[in-house]
């Protein structure tokens, strides 16, 4: 079962009996039952994004480090490219200050400090999608591990 913020705005999936259900997350947007406190998404748009990493760092950044002392993996799944996103080619993009050398900086130093992932996708569809690819992948690690464990 996918399991989605209270406070997530624009929710890429609505609640469904059985499959999804809405609940209050400390770190990140979506989860699953099984991945709870293990490991989670953040999604973003491009603007969200921007305004995480260049305005709103603070908050953002303690996300991050609250997820990293609960040993929760966190990726942020982002509705952009990565090349559009540097190129602040997004809805919004054109007015923002920040040189792309200075962005590809910043994302690069987040993943290296926080342990984070970054996922572009093309679109909300696409978002969704990989989204529920990652969560498998994350399963498999963990039955993988625990297998491992057992000989």
């Amino acid at each position: 079962m996918i399991i989605v913020d209270t406070r997530e705005q624009k929710p890429l999936w609505e609640p469904i009996e059985g499959k999804v259900k809405r609940m209050k997350l400390d770190e990140g947007d979506y989860t699953t039952e099984d991945l709870l406190n293990i490991a989670h998404v953040e999604r973003k748009s491009g603007n969200d994004l921007y305004g995480s990493i260049i305005q709103g760092h603070n908050r953002f950044r303690a996300e991050l480090v609250r997820a990293k002392e609960k040993g929760i993996t966190l990726a942020v799944f982002v509705e952009c490219q990565k090349c559009d996103f540097i190129a602040k080619k997004f809805k919004g993009g054109f007015r923002l200050q920040c040189k792309p050398a200075v962005i590809a900086k910043i994302l690069k130093t987040i993943e290296q400090k926080y342990n984070i992932e970054f996922v572009w996708c093309d679109d909300r569809e696409d978002m969704s999608q990989q989204i529920k690819q990652w969560f498998e992948q994350q399963r498999r690690m963990i039955d993988n591990a625990k297998t491992t464990k057992s000989y």
